[in-house]
């Protein structure tokens, strides 16, 4: 998987998935799981697709207090079931890189994953083989409304859905990640700039219009093709993306990526996608129980949580434009220009230095206003301006 992408999807492993879980519950519960606080988790793949490939150390994390603690100073290597190795870099805390030119992922061929960390454990995994990828066939997206609690709102959104191509015997197990990426825009230009107690004609009014943002589906889907008499997947729902904010407001792009694994990989992301899926699983299974692949050679019972996996992989990207206000309606909150945003322009001078610099707008017949900052900063939305080099507008 390449780095960029890595980024901006990661695994769902160890405790990430109950906060989903409890998010869907009536009544709040806080499950006793102190002990399963600092636990070892691995995050990470090598797939048949061109490198370079990342794996990510951390530690696991209380559910009342989720935060990133990343595992730092272990050795991470790769080894292929020819004895070729090879050993990451540590490009950031827990993150481990391949080379460019390192071991690459080859069908047919089998991987294990060796980690050692700085008070001289070594956990492994065994060798899975890299499965021929069965290919996707579709990806497309189909408007569909949803009943909401409040019998006056209906949901309105894109599904996306998956079709792939027949699997052979051998390659019937598959996993879908799907990574979302849209544009957006504020809803005013900027005409002038405050900053250092100075006001300016802004020289590029739209330059903060228009912004990208991705949009990380935090689902498993998987399918078991090997019961079926055509082993192949067909309309596998993916994530749903409703109008409630801007990502549909005008044009959202979705990047599937279809894992063909070995059937123990097929279990234990399955049993993650039941326990997501399933309401009450909090109260049977909880993910820290659902068992990894990695383990310490010397300690079988300690083993981290999250799962090494190898995968062949196909990939195809869709874009959907925003969908004809004659079949949805969006929810999303807009911008006006009210006489508290004159009012605001006039007393910007006594604004705090650490607020600059502000941008300001006008009104349809020149009158300054300023606004909140993100309804003419798209990048207050958590956005770039930066251009994806794959966007097609």
């Amino acid at each position: 998987m390449r780095s960029s992408a890595k980024k901006t999807l990661k695994l769902i492993s160890g405790f990430i998935l109950v906060l989903g879980i409890i998010h869907g519950c009536i009544d709040e519960y806080w499950p006793e799981i102190d002990d399963y606080e600092d636990i070892l988790v691995i995050d990470g793949s090598i797939t048949n697709q061109p490198g370079p490939y990342e794996i990510s150390l951390s530690y696991s994390s209380s559910i009342s207090r989720p935060e990133e603690k990343p595992f730092i100073g272990a050795q991470v290597i790769i080894r292929d079931d020819l004895g070729y190795e090879e050993i990451y870099t540590e490009i950031s805390p827990g993150v481990h890189q391949s080379a460019v030119n390192g071991l690459q992922g080859t069908i047919g061929r089998k991987y294990k994953i060796i980690i050692r960390t700085p008070d001289e454990k070594e956990y492994q995994s065994s060798f899975q083989e890299l499965k021929n990828p069965v290919e996707i066939a579709d990806v497309y997206a189909e408007i569909e409304s949803r009943e909401t609690t409040d019998e006056y709102r209906t949901e309105y959104g894109y599904q996306f859905y998956v079709d792939s191509k027949v699997a052979d015997e051998d390659s019937t197990y598959l996993m879908w990640r799907a990574v979302g990426t849209y544009k957006y825009q504020s809803d005013f230009l900027i005409r002038y700039v405050y900053d250092r107690r100075v006001i300016s004609v802004f020289p590029q009014p739209d330059s903060f219009y228009t912004c990208y943002n991705n949009d990380i589906n935090t689902g498993i889907f998987t399918a078991d093709l090997s019961k079926l008499s055509t082993p192949e997947a067909l309309r596998i729902p993916l994530n749903y993306v409703n109008t409630d904010t801007r990502k549909l407001s005008i044009r959202y792009s979705l990047d599937v990526k279809q894992l063909t694994m070995t059937f123990d990989a097929f279990t234990y992301y399955k049993s993650l996608s039941d326990i997501n899926s399933q309401q009450d699983a909090l109260y049977t299974q909880q993910p820290y129980q659902v068992k990894g692949n990695v383990k310490n050679v010397l300690n079988a019972d300690d083993a981290l949580l999250g799962f090494f996996l190898v995968a062949g992989a196909d990939e195809k990207r869709i874009y959907v434009d925003r969908p004809p206000s004659s079949q949805v309606k969006f929810y999303y909150g807009i911008c006006y220009i009210d006489d508290g945003d004159f009012d605001a322009y006039k007393y910007i001078r006594t604004t705090p230095s650490n607020t600059w610099p502000l941008y300001v707008t006008t009104d349809d017949v020149g009158h300054r206003a300023l606004t909140d900052q993100a309804c003419v900063d798209c990048r207050r939305r958590g956005g770039t301006i930066e251009k994806p080099d794959f966007w097609v507008d």
